[in-house]
């Protein structure tokens, strides 16, 4: 019995020092505070500036659509006939003081419709790419994707209250989209310094942001 509890109590010991190895590597686990997001601005606003200030993001999902085979005898299969999309991504912004991410947002919507003249945009003048990449610790993009033909559906209501001091007003978007792919994220650009320096200084840029609402949390 003795032995027995012995063995059992190292390999527990052995799985957890595989998970931990696991976790702290470059290929371990992802983890939800490490991503990145890249917006093309459709027109005015800092386009750059309103992608680091994405707080949180949904990885979009997909399924198949399937149409039962009518024409089969007895039990009849169902067969995929195409592909669903989500359709939509809920996104949240930090906000500035002068509320520059809802403003990008606002005049973003403003090219899908004139409400001076009541006119809706052309499609192709309002609709951008949206890429959102899963980081590794070492702030490396290890997998990425694409929203096509993206504009903001809506802009969320923005609380304010006598909250905490340390506590940041967050702008809710509803970016849609018309489809995704996924990103080749090794194949790298010919100017392969400039796209490492420009991913190590948007990861630690991101991560300063991170922690800004818990050194205002502590501060207040």
């Amino acid at each position: 019995m003795a032995t027995l509890a012995s063995f059992a109590e190292s390999t527990a010991f052995g799985v957890l020092n595989n998970f931990l190895s696991e976790f702290n590597s470059n290929d371990g686990y992802a983890l939800p505070s490490r991503y990145d997001v890249v917006i093309t601005s459709p027109g005015e606003g800092d386009a750059r500036k309103v992608s680091l200030n994405c707080e949180s993001i949904e990885l979009p999902g997909r399924a198949v659509t399937k149409d039962t085979n009518i024409s089969q005898y007895g039990i009849q299969s169902e067969q995929v006939k195409g592909m669903s999309f989500a359709g939509a991504v809920a996104m949240s912004f930090y906000a500035s003081s002068d509320l520059e991410e809802r403003v990008f947002f606002e005049k973003w919507q403003e090219e899908m419709w004139d409400v001076g003249r009541w006119e809706v945009g052309y499609y192709n003048d309002y609709i951008k790419e949206i890429d959102i990449y899963v980081l590794d610790q070492q702030d490396t993009r290890r997998f990425g994707i694409r929203l096509f033909e993206a504009y903001p559906e809506a802009i969320g209501p923005s609380t304010f209250d006598a909250g905490p001091a340390g506590d940041i007003v967050k702008i809710p978007i509803t970016m849609n989209y018309r489809y995704w792919q996924t990103l080749d994220v090794k194949d790298q650009p010919p100017n392969l310094l400039e796209k490492v320096f420009d991913t190590v200084i948007t990861g630690a840029e991101r991560s300063i942001n991170a922690n800004i609402p818990r050194v205002l949390s502590r501060l207040g």
